[in-house]
């Protein structure tokens, strides 16, 4: 078996479709029922990577029953060349994409990216699971309404604004390790990059970094996304038809995180070519309303360490 950690990075408002409205939202996404953390469900992401790879290269390789993509995604149901439902599973598992880091606005800076001591938990199980041999710093420990930044310029412990949250910050102490800083800089190069058009992200993210507790956390897992009202209009009257209605989405410059295996098979080599060349470093589409430009993902693949 082969296993990667895929990376996440947002480009545009992600909308991963929940299953039934909640409060005043009528499209809400997907969130875990115990946390309340949002994430992108294995299933949605795998439909999404199995339409990337029909609408790849790859996908002129989609002509018979038994074909090349079909090994990898599984067989659509009827066969046919297409994606559609997926009724056998293929080679590929596709964990849930959950949150590494959110976006929140704040008076500081524009904007900081909150975390958290369970979602640094989480990617460390990740990596772990993908067996990327990564050396991994410490989950840093912070007090329930507490944040501790991994840069001078956040630390106020009189507190700074994050979203609606009024959060005192603090830094390690002087020659003290600082497993944030050491977070942040893992996640902003393996996870975001240092490619000409992400470096200022993957800077930014070094010095903007905060982990929060679970109590700053929940409050800003509810603020923190992006809600947007729109209305169908009757395409001959251009009059409202359907709506208002409400949708919420996760905010651009989101970081998630999905661990994929990819069992072994004849055709091993060219299936890992496949995905490597279809996920690292590349744009992807995830989730609704794609014609409107939303759902784009920049991708980054971290591989197992062979022999681990």
């Amino acid at each position: 078996m082969t296993s990667y950690l895929l990376y996440l990075y947002t480009e545009s408002p992600l909308h991963a479709g929940g299953s039934e409205a909640e409060g005043s939202v009528d499209l809400p996404i997907q969130r875990e029922g115990s946390t309340g953390y949002p994430l992108v469900w294995g299933q949605s992401l795998k439909g999404a990577l199995r339409q990337a790879a029909y609408d790849s290269e790859w996908g002129a390789y989609a002509d018979g029953d038994d074909t090349f993509l079909e090994q990898v995604f599984g067989r659509a149901v009827g066969g046919g060349n297409g994606p559609g439902v997926n009724p056998s599973a293929g080679l590929l598992t596709v964990g849930d994409a959950q949150l590494v880091a959110l976006p929140v606005p704040a008076l500081h800076h524009g904007f900081a990216w909150a975390t958290s001591p369970v979602s640094l938990g989480r990617l460390a199980r990740k990596h772990t699971h993908a067996r990327t041999g990564r050396p991994l710093p410490d989950i840093p420990q912070v007090n329930p309404a507490e944040g501790v930044c991994s840069t001078d310029v956040w630390a106020d412990t009189s507190g700074q604004v994050l979203g609606p949250c009024l959060v005192p910050t603090r830094r390690a102490p002087d020659g003290a390790a600082n497993p944030t800083s050491a977070w942040a800089d893992l996640i902003a190069g393996e996870g975001i990059g240092d490619e000409p058009h992400l470096a200022t992200f993957a800077d930014k993210f070094r010095q903007d970094l905060i982990v929060v507790g679970a109590d700053v956390m929940a409050q800003l897992l509810r603020e923190c996304t992006e809600q947007t009202v729109r209305v169908q209009l009757d395409p001959d009257t251009k009059t409202v038809k359907n709506g208002p209605f409400t949708s919420e989405y996760l905010p651009a410059e989101t970081v998630l995180a999905a661990v994929l295996t990819l069992r072994d098979h004849p055709n091993g080599e060219d299936h890992r070519e496949l995905l490597e060349g279809m996920l690292d470093r590349q744009v992807l589409q995830i989730g609704g309303d794609q014609t409107l430009g939303k759902g784009l993902v920049w991708s980054r693949l971290v591989k197992a360490v062979p022999g681990e």
